[in-house]
């Protein structure tokens, strides 16, 4: 099967797009919006050929999900880089077949339908293992794939709400994180577990399944600073409030601030710097006595920055080593010095959206190319390319073709329509 993937693929992978350690596997991605499509981005950074499979008409709703341009979605962009995209309808016999044939080809299958669907459309791992044994077959799921909530429909608040996230944020009145974080772990944690069973494959041979969910992802992200109060069951237990109760966001008379005084020294600094001798007060004397007295301790540091420019208390903190950073806006992350010195984002060109800013990966293997070797792809665009590198018939591929022609005159005319409606409005 590998030396059949090489000799298929030859023409992609010396086309320029972009190498690195995992070049030369295969990853057919059935998923949509973000869990699914983040474990995909991370292994086509790191050099695999991802296919992502999509459905016709809209393909994966991430496409029309937030901030556009010209109809390519911000967000579907960015974690849609270095993959190539192909249309197939299931229901359609002869687009299940390529499916099938692709899956044969394929050393990664990533899937994220809810628990008992890929089995109905008989894509499931049983079935899909007795023609490629090798196969690293990985289910992402919200709740896993059984117990109660195998059922519910499932977005990442609702892990958040379920996992403790949100509690933990505020236990009088719960809020989430303003991110799709669990979403994204679960991306993360994924890619990490396929890349770990490619190399035990390596060893052993052998494909396997592996079943990834959300709420698992996020118990095993968040527990040892956010349940450490929750984790030694029993008595002889000495607590201590959370990590994130020492850390609050302070005004400053020009911007936001965090600074970190849990070490002694750090506070005696700041305590001179702000030309305060807070540090000499009983209540503060050590780590353990401003933690038994965090609460005041917070509002007398608040004090004290109210009226201090927070450009220059940063720069002074910084010299002395105590622990500091200004809060960026939105807006600042992209002038901030470190992340330009770093080369952290880039700017390109995308074909459909025009110029965009994105994050490059905090990763750069050994003789791998620039990045992005190619953006995220419009959808179908590379139906041709891949149904001919699998030997499909041409009439199949024209019929494919001709089919998305249809479907994109469609969707463009509803949305000029959905355009006047809203110029009229």
């Amino acid at each position: 099967m590998i030396t059949e993937y090489f000799a298929l693929n030859l023409k992609y992978r010396l086309g320029g797009y972009m190498s690195g350690p995992l070049d030369g596997y295969r990853v057919v991605e059935l998923t949509s919006t973000v869990s699914g499509p983040f474990a995909g981005m991370m292994m086509a950074d790191q050099g695999a050929d991802v296919i992502k499979v999509e459905p016709p008409l809209i393909g994966d709703l991430a496409r029309v999900m937030g901030s556009s341009r010209d109809g390519m979605a911000a967000m579907f962009s960015v974690i849609n880089r270095n993959k190539r995209c192909i249309v197939l309808d299931f229901k359609e016999p002869k687009d299940f077949d390529v499916l099938k044939k692709l899956l044969d080809t394929a050393d990664v299958l990533i899937e994220n339908y809810r628990p008992g669907v890929v089995k109905k459309l008989g894509i499931d791992y049983e079935t899909i293992k007795k023609t490629n044994p090798n196969i690293i077959y990985t289910s992402i799921s919200g709740y896993g794939q059984s117990g109660p909530y195998i059922n519910r429909r499932v977005y990442d608040p609702l892990i958040q709400a379920t996992a403790g996230s949100a509690a933990a944020q505020n236990s009088e009145k719960p809020e989430f994180f303003k991110t799709i974080v669990f979403d994204k772990v679960t991306g993360l944690t994924a890619a990490q577990a396929i890349s770990t069973a490619l190399v035990q494959r390596e060893r052993t041979g052998k494909g396997q399944y592996l079943p990834i969910s959300m709420l698992d992802s996020a118990l095993y992200y968040i527990w040892p600073d956010v349940m450490w109060s929750k984790t030694l069951l029993g008595d002889g237990v000495k607590y201590l409030p959370d990590l994130f109760d020492a850390f609050p966001i302070f005004k400053t008379k020009t911007r936001y601030l965090s600074v970190i005084l849990l070490q002694d020294a750090d506070f005696q600094k700041f305590c001179e710097l702000c030309n305060s001798d807070l540090h000499t007060n009983e209540k503060y004397l050590t780590t353990d006595a401003r933690v038994e007295n965090l609460e005041s301790l917070l509002e007398d540091v608040q004090d004290l920055l109210t009226d201090i420019d927070a450009e220059f208390l940063c720069k002074e903190l910084d010299k002395a080593g105590v622990p500091v950073a200004i809060v960026n806006s939105l807006d600042e992350i992209h002038e901030d010095p470190q992340v330009i010195q770093q080369e952290s984002l880039v700017e390109v060109e995308h074909p459909v959206a025009g110029k965009m800013r994105m994050p490059k990966p905090p990763f750069n293997f050994i003789d791998q190319n620039e990045f992005p070797k190619s953006h995220a792809p419009s959808l179908g665009m590379h139906n041709r390319e891949v149904l001919e590198d699998l030997g499909v018939d041409e009439a199949d591929i024209l019929r494919m073709e001709e089919r998305e022609k249809t479907n994109k005159e469609l969707i463009d005319a509803m949305t000029l329509a959905d355009a006047g409606n809203q110029s009229r409005k």
